[in-house]
């Protein structure tokens, strides 16, 4: 057995041991640098930076497949923040600005991107249709992120945290309407299979007066207490996590206290002539 073969093994042995089994749905947050680092040696060496990341990225990638089967779905985030600057995203054309796997995936076979130009995602795999609806806010009742609890999603990370790749408390954020952020509005040009469309859509980013109290590790922390998060580090760093679990727990949270990923509770109020005023509560 050669060396790539030996990791891809290795690869899946660890995805079987966090519970990723065939036709899961998974989606993805990968660090293709911290995966390898302990086969830096089989590798690195007498390879080019576009091959070695290249060579990580097809065995994630085959790894999974290999995993959850031809009847499993893999999602990947493929954001494109720089929409806000070009005003043009193409769903097939547009790259994402997250790195190097993001674009290894959207260039694979048989792959669908939803069409919110800043937060899209992609799916290869038996359930595309979850990228719908897709609206003109990036989280949200009308987002595929809505879909998530319904399809049995499972967050898996390789080579990195769930807790640094948690977009999902945006959405959560959004669904139980929350005021430290607001919806900034970006007009521009969708472009989808050769039909274009104009229009305007929001992203959300928080007020610059606040700031984050870094509460999310405290639910990283009850996550992995209460056996949530499964994770190993067999030489490469695997987790999962279900997304019904950080939904419930994620929700209850925010019920019961609106700001508690901010370092203050606070009121936002905006008046008709655009002027911000922060109230402590």
């Amino acid at each position: 057995m050669n060396e790539k073969s030996l990791i891809l093994k290795n690869l899946e042995q660890n995805l079987k041991k966090i519970g990723i089994k065939r036709k899961d749905t998974v989606y993805l947050g990968i660090n293709l640098g911290r995966a390898f680092k302990f086969y830096k040696k089989e590798i690195f060496q007498n390879n080019s930076l576009s091959n070695i990341r290249e060579i990580c990225a097809k065995l994630i990638f085959q790894a999974i497949i290999n995993r959850i089967g031809p009847q499993g779905t893999i999602i990947c985030p493929t954001f494109s923040f720089n929409f806000i600057k070009t005003k043009v995203f193409n769903t097939l054309k547009s790259k994402s600005d997250l790195g190097y796997f993001e674009n290894f995936f959207l260039n694979q076979k048989r792959i669908v991107r939803s069409q919110h130009p800043i937060n899209s995602i992609a799916v290869w795999g038996k359930n595309k249709k979850i990228i719908n609806p897709c609206g003109k806010f990036s989280f949200g009742s009308n987002s595929p992120f809505s879909n998530f609890v319904n399809y049995n999603v499972k967050f898996l990370n390789i080579g990195i945290k769930w807790i640094d790749t948690c977009t999902y408390l945006h959405h959560l954020e959004h669904l139980n309407g929350i005021n430290h952020r607001f919806y900034k509005p970006t007009k521009g040009k969708i472009i989808n299979k050769g039909k274009s469309k104009t229009d305007i859509f929001y992203n959300p980013v928080r007020f610059i007066k606040l700031k984050s109290n870094k509460a999310e590790y405290k639910i990283e922390k009850y996550l992995k207490k209460n056996s949530l998060i499964k994770e190993t580090q067999d030489k490469i760093y695997c987790s999962s996590l279900n997304a019904k679990d950080i939904h419930d727990i994620g929700l209850k949270i925010l019920q019961k206290k609106p700001s508690y990923f901010m370092s203050k509770n606070i009121n936002v109020f905006i008046d008709n002539k655009d002027k911000l005023t922060i109230l402590e509560t």
